[in-house]
Order: structure tokens, then sequence, then C-alpha cells
């Protein structure tokens, strides 16, 4: 358990020398045992003997980290095995599994029931690396003790949709688990004290529609990967962020008052080879004019394209007046240049940070087309543009060419607050991008002496 991907985690804990001086041997061994979170027991097992022959009592049972290379199935199912024969508190908070259960069912179903039996407060359960939905046999929905549930490939149901328990949840997050309309009501009928709910991959079709208008603790909802879902009806006046990955869909967010953090992750319908999502970008913006905190793709800057309205072309006229961080993600195809980020920014005059992440993609580029050439670049050369709340502007994924040292002069002589511009190269610079052109690049910073250009 002592190992870690990134190698920083401590081999043992350091406890302070006064509490062991303080305090009898044996109740610093009660303390660790019971209350340490369960790698840090087996690591002080293993370097003190006092430790390798007291009990197991550990709440906090977490194994997220235990599935690493150096282990095979057969070992980690044997040392969790032995943790569970070896417990001997009368309460487990916590149970964080990962884990291929093909094969081994009977003991995952084993280890469950006992975390079941002792009052268990947070159960996360991840069984993607079978790539296959497991069955537990186990209604969760009757568990009264739960504060956290997370299912991933992992079947939850509400048997007659009224749960007996679950009136403690704060936090549900369901995988690729089959949900409906009334499982829904169900769940927001019930648990008055949750406060995220997410779903990814779920099987699910036609409207989703949450009511929690009466309630007081809805923060958040995520939606991510459920193509069949077409549309979405919330209410919700306490919802401060909202994350969405998929395909755009229709919103009816008119009953949403608080929210502060959107996510929208848009992705290309290839299936509608002609269909211009952007009419429906446009149709959801209302519900996203007062927040803080933007994150999206291209397809949401595309729709700020002129249109041929009532015999002329206008732009669209939203405007962002509370925004303060604004990232946009590049996913091909990209009509996306310049132009659109620039005439956002403009409809958004508070905004501090600035996020442009492309991806690390050897080919992909957002170099501008002829669109640019003979319509953008000349008008955005004829405007004043004044971004005087930008401080801090990072690309992340620059590959040195020119379209993006375009991006850097731009910014650097129009955001007269700037002080900070940060370019991220990809990880394998030789193979994904050029050569530095530090002739350019000391050009810009000897113009804007009081931008820190950083590569």
């Amino acid at each position: 358990m002592s190992e870690s991907p990134n190698k920083k985690i401590k081999r043992t804990v350091e406890l302070p020398d006064d509490l062991t001086l303080e305090l009898p041997e044996h109740l610093v061994e009660y303390i660790i045992s019971t209350y340490f979170p369960i790698q840090y027991v087996l690591q002080n097992r293993v370097v003190s003997k006092t430790f390798r022959e007291a009990a197991i009592r550990s709440r906090d049972l977490d194994f997220g980290r235990i599935y690493s290379r150096r282990r095979s199935q057969s070992a980690v199912v044997r040392i969790i095995e032995e943790i569970f024969n070896q417990h001997k508190g009368s309460e487990i908070n916590r149970f964080v599994l990962i884990l291929n259960h093909l094969g081994v069912e009977d003991k995952v179903l084993s280890w469950v029931k006992t975390c079941l039996s002792k009052n268990i407060q947070e159960l996360t359960l991840d069984f993607s690396k079978s790539k296959k939905v497991m069955d537990l046999s186990v209604d969760f929905s009757a568990i009264k003790t739960l504060t956290v549930l997370k299912l991933r490939w992992c079947k939850f149901e509400i048997p007659n949709n009224t749960p007996k328990g679950l009136r403690l949840l704060r936090t549900l997050a369901l995988m690729k688990s089959k949900v409906t309309p009334e499982m829904i009501d169900a769940i927001f009928s019930n648990c008055f004290h949750l406060e995220t709910l997410e779903l990814t991959r779920c099987i699910t079709h036609g409207v989703l529609s949450i009511n929690a208008h009466n309630h007081k603790k809805f923060k958040e909802l995520v939606l991510y990967c459920m193509p069949n879902r077409l549309q979405i009806i919330l209410d919700a006046p306490t919802l401060e962020c909202y994350k969405y990955e998929g395909f755009v869909r229709i919103l009816d967010f008119s009953r949403v008052d608080a929210l502060k953090e959107a996510k929208l992750h848009y992705i290309q319908n290839y299936n509608w080879r002609y269909y211009d999502s952007s009419n429906m970008v446009l149709a959801n913006m209302v519900a996203y004019t007062g927040v803080h905190v933007l994150s999206t793709t291209n397809i949401f800057l595309e729709a700020f394209k002129e249109r041929y309205i009532e015999g002329e072309m206008r732009s669209p006229i939203f405007k962002f007046l509370n925004l303060k961080e604004f990232c946009i993600l590049f996913k091909a195809p990209n009509l996306c240049t310049l132009y659109h980020i620039s005439e956002f920014l403009k409809r958004s005059p508070k905004v501090e940070k600035v996020l442009i992440d492309v991806p690390q993609i050897k080919k992909f580029t957002f170099e501008p087309g002829m669109l640019w050439i003979i319509h953008q670049k000349s008008y955005m050369e004829s405007s004043n543009y004044k971004f005087n709340s930008i401080k801090e502007v990072t690309i992340d994924g620059y590959k040195n060419h020119w379209h993006e040292l375009d991006i850097v002069e731009f910014f650097c002589g129009h955001a007269k607050s700037l002080k900070k511009l940060k370019l991220i190269m990809p990880k394998n610079v030789k193979k994904r991008a050029r050569g530095l052109d530090y002739a350019r690049l000391d050009y810009i910073r000897s113009r804007f002496p009081c931008v820190k250009v950083e590569v």
C-alpha cells in the first residue's frame, strides 16, 4: 500500500514528539489503528513490530491506489481479504474499491456486507476495469447511514421507486446505470440533503427533469456522455455548478437562479452531418450569462458568428457581466479563430483569467482559414479592443505556430492589466512541437516589457 504513482507519499506517519511522550503506547497504537487511513496503518505495520501485532480497526478503507501495475489481481484480492478478516473495529466510515470484479464477485459482496454491518457512510465501488456492469444484489437505496454513494459499472436500483434509506445522502454518482424519470423523482423526493448528483454514461432516454425546488443544499449537477438524453429541464434555485459533456441539447434553466460555474464540453454529432448546433447553443445561452467561471469548447464560441437577421448581418447580443475565469478547449473539427475569442471576451468585461487549451494532437491546429483572411482579420484590425480586467493568459498545448504567436501579441497589446502570459508546450516537444521562434518571442517581450511571457 506504500506504492503510489507520484512516489510522494511518506512511508510512515510522523507523530509529534509531545504526543508520543505524553500518551501511553497502547493509546497511540489505538489512535493510529483506528482513525488513520488503512494505507498508513499498513505502512506502520511494515516498520514497527508494535503496530504489526496491533488489531486493524481503521475506519477508512481506501483501496483506490492498491491496483498498481506491480500487483496482480490475485495479490490485490488477497491483501483486501486479509484486512477484512483481521478488522476488529466496530465501524467502517469509508470504503473505496477499484477492482476488476470478474471471478471474485463473492468476495466483493462479502466486503460490502461487512461495511454495511459497520455503519458505512461513504461507499465508492468502481468496476470499470472489467467493462462489465456488476449486480451485487444489494439494495443500496435501503442503506440509512450513507452520505456518499459512488457506483461505477455497478447496478443501482430503487425497488418500487421508494427508497427505504439514503435520507442522509449528500453525494450520488452513478456510471453505466439505468436511470428512469421515476428514479430521479424518488431521489429528490427522499434525499433532502443531496448536494451533488453525477450521472455518467447512464442508460436513459427522452427528457431529464429534475425537481429540486424545495432543496436548499443542492449545489452541483454533472451530466456526462448520455447521447439519448434529448432535453434537460431543471428546477433548482440553489444550483451553483453545472458540468456537461456531450451533444448540444435544449435546456430549460428558467428556475435556476444561483448558477456560478458552468463546464460545457460540447462534442460534434457526426450522425447529423449537416446539422448546425449553434442554434441550440444560442437558445441555451441565457442560462449561462450570470456565471463567474465558464469552461467550454470551440462549438460554444462558434455560435457567436454573424447571422442574417431581418435583412442584415447581426451578431449575438449576449453579455457575461459576472465572468471572471474563462477556459476554451479546442476540439476538431474547428472553425473558431482569434476573432471568436476576442468577440466573446468583449462581452465579458470582468474576465481576469483566460485559458486556451489546445489538444495534444500533432496534426491539430486552429490555424485561421479563408473567412479569417477575407473578413475577420480586417475587422479586428479596425476594431479597438480593450480588455481592462485580464491579468493572466495561458495557452496549453502551444506548438509555436505563427497564429499562436499572433494570439500572444494580441493579448499583450490589448489587455492593459495583463501581468503573465504562459505558454505550455506538449510534453514530447521534439515530436509534437516546432522549434521555438525566439526572435519573435524576444520582440514581443521587448515591446511589452510589463508582461511576463513564460514558455
